[in-house]
């Protein structure tokens, strides 16, 4: 009996120490299994985020995250942390987003998508709001009859009124048009080109010494008397970016005191301070949103609102009543390539309304009168055969500034080499044709619809065979190695690897665009996320600015050789100019440790005639 007994304890404590064993062994694996989003799908308004959490796991249990949507002019998205992220409207229509969890102890990734919906946003009213209307027939209780006892005898309840309580009224938000815009900073004086025209739209061109924070725009309101901060709604806007250094940028909403004694004053220069995350140093965000909206390349954003924290404005030392808004982007003047926006269409809602507190904007500055255009003839094909044709392009890259161009006369040295024949319809165009072998030069003389002359040339060389035009390999083995730092600030870290020397005596019209072959760890370890580094591509001296494109980095992509391609011709990138250097600069804080960037080689992609792609 007793050894039944023993025999019996042992199977259920082998059974029970088993379960709890295999209890204990993955519970981080099988967390995947559980994971799922707050919400299946959700509806953001146009301009606005929303954030979406992944229940069931723990961020220590989270690996890698990865989410990503189906649309990005519909929707972006954008990680918080290991289970978080936040969707964010472009325009109105549909987008999907898929999440992908890796857990630790597991390979596999669990895939969750979420439906996404954007619509636009709907404007307060600004009707005067309606008066609550009177109840005309009060309504009565019906008359109740208790069941006759034998205890008490019969009673008949009095009816009651009663009334219908009264709707709350909805605020009429006043809309209040501004257009006496202000230019402030430290370097205003040093812009190339500031005007506000009769519908209060600022046009500013910045460059190289009045760029970043040094220069803003701003306009004063005025509440009316016996109003406070509390009554003010939101600032409605447009954004035009024109030109220059439009990349992953943000507008924000920021407010002061129009008294320059005040601790609150508008400073001489705005400081945004990249970490923690989106906070200027010396100068009050004020929308609830945070910033309006994050856009990339040049376009318009129309109608965009941010909702007043008055609270903030609360705090605030104000005099005579008055606020200063600025609607503000970060944005860099660079040499060569001008920074052009524009801002307008401001309205002010209020339950009271406001006043433009200035009474003309700021004086026009122009300084463009001495600016020549910047430019060169694009080929689409520096080296031909004799037979064969070639188009070219004037192309002015300054064009916000000189204007674009309104005539053209091609011409050649007359060398007899190549036959140039002007396109009818466009002046920027012009068809070469090759019939004999030799070199020669075409020039185009430009006049701009700024009265603007300029003359490009170009150097054609034709070949008695039809030449073949191979990728071109430049193998780096010094100078090759960019570290930034542990403890960076976001987009404080920058290093460049100068590739200028290895392309001299290269036609750069034969060529499309650049691969780089490398690698890129942070930690010690592969990046496996974009958004920790990015890639520019610079042809100035000043290595930090003469931006021409930016692009996201994946140590994957890098190593493979993928996603790290120059948009459109090299002749054209480089703007005309033989100097090319690779700028690699950080885009979050780093706080774990180093970021190594090395390239091994990079690769010039040669421009493919239909004849030379391979049949399918």
């Amino acid at each position: 009996m007793k050894r039944n007994f023993k025999r019996t304890l042992a199977k259920v404590m082998a059974v029970a120490l088993t379960v709890a064993l295999a209890g204990t062994a993955a519970p981080e694996a099988d967390a995947a299994k559980k994971a799922k989003l707050s919400a299946k799908s959700v509806t953001v308004v146009k301009g606005k985020s929303k954030k979406v959490t992944i229940k069931n796991v723990k961020a220590k249990q989270v690996k890698k995250l990865a989410v990503t949507t189906s649309n990005k002019k519909i929707a972006t998205v954008k990680k918080k942390g290991k289970t978080a992220f936040n969707v964010t409207g472009k325009k109105a229509g549909n987008a999907k987003v898929t999440v992908k969890v890796t857990v630790k102890g597991k390979k596999k990734a669990t895939k969750l998508t979420l439906k996404v919906k954007v619509k636009n946003a709907t404007t307060p009213k600004v009707t005067t709001a309606p008066t609550a209307v009177p109840t005309t027939a009060p309504t009565t209780t019906p008359v109740v009859t208790p069941p006759t006892t034998t205890d008490a005898p019969q009673t008949t309840q009095t009816p009651q009124k009663t009334k219908k309580p009264t709707p709350t009224p909805t605020p009429a938000w006043e809309v209040n048009p501004i257009k006496n815009i202000q230019l402030g900073g430290n370097a205003a004086s040093k812009l190339t080109y500031f005007n506000v025209d009769e519908n209060g739209t600022a046009d500013l061109i910045l460059n190289e010494s009045a760029k970043y924070g040094n220069v803003y725009t701003y306009f004063d309101v005025v509440l009316p008397e016996g109003s406070t901060v509390k009554d003010l709604y939101s600032v409605k806007f447009d954004f035009d970016a024109v030109s220059g250094d439009l990349e992953n940028k943000k507008v924000y909403l920021l407010a002061g005191s129009t008294d320059n004694d005040s601790l609150d004053a508008f400073p001489g220069e705005l400081l945004y301070e990249w970490d923690p995350v989106n906070q200027f140093t010396n100068i009050k965000n004020i929308a609830v949103d945070e910033y309006a909206i994050s856009f990339s390349n040049a376009g318009l954003l129309e109608d965009q609102e941010l909702e007043i924290d008055t609270a903030i404005l609360e705090d605030m030392e104000l005099k005579d009543n008055k606020i200063r808004f600025s609607i503000f982007a970060i944005l860099d003047g660079v040499k060569g390539a001008n920074t052009e926006y524009k801002v307008g269409n401001i309205r002010v809602l209020s339950k009271n309304g406001v006043t433009d507190g200035n009474d003309k904007p700021s004086d026009k500055i122009d300084a463009t009168e001495g600016i020549a255009p910047a430019g060169l003839v694009a080929l689409g094909r520096g080296t031909i055969g004799v037979g064969d044709e070639t188009t070219a392009e004037a192309v002015v890259k300054n064009a916000s500034i000189v204007g674009d161009i309104k005539e053209a006369k091609w011409s050649t040295d007359g060398t007899d080499v190549v036959e140039l024949k002007a396109n009818a319809d466009d002046p920027k165009l012009a068809t070469i044709t090759a019939k004999a072998a030799g070199v020669e030069t075409v020039s185009v003389e430009i006049t701009t619809t700024k009265d603007k002359k300029v003359t490009f040339t170009k150097q054609i060389t034709v070949t008695a065979e039809k030449p073949v035009i191979e990728d071109i390999t430049l193998e780096l083995t010094e100078n090759n190695v960019v570290t930034i730092a542990k403890d960076t600030a976001q987009g404080k870290g920058k290093g460049t690897i100068d590739i200028t020397k290895l392309i001299e005596g290269v036609d750069l019209a034969n060529y499309e665009n650049i691969t780089m072959f490398g690698s890129a760890t942070y930690k010690g370890e592969s990046l496996e996320d974009d958004g920790i580094l990015t890639l520019q591509f610079v042809n100035t001296d000043a290595s930090d600015t003469g931006l021409v494109t930016v692009h996201n980095i994946k140590g994957s992509s890098l190593a493979e050789g993928k996603g790290i391609v120059a948009e459109g011709s090299l002749e054209t990138l480089i703007s005309g100019s033989s100097m090319l250097k690779l700028l690699f600069q950080n885009s979050v804080a780093l706080t774990d440790g180093d970021l190594v960037i090395t390239i091994d080689k990079v690769v010039l992609n040669a421009k493919k005639d239909a004849t030379e792609e391979p049949a399918e």
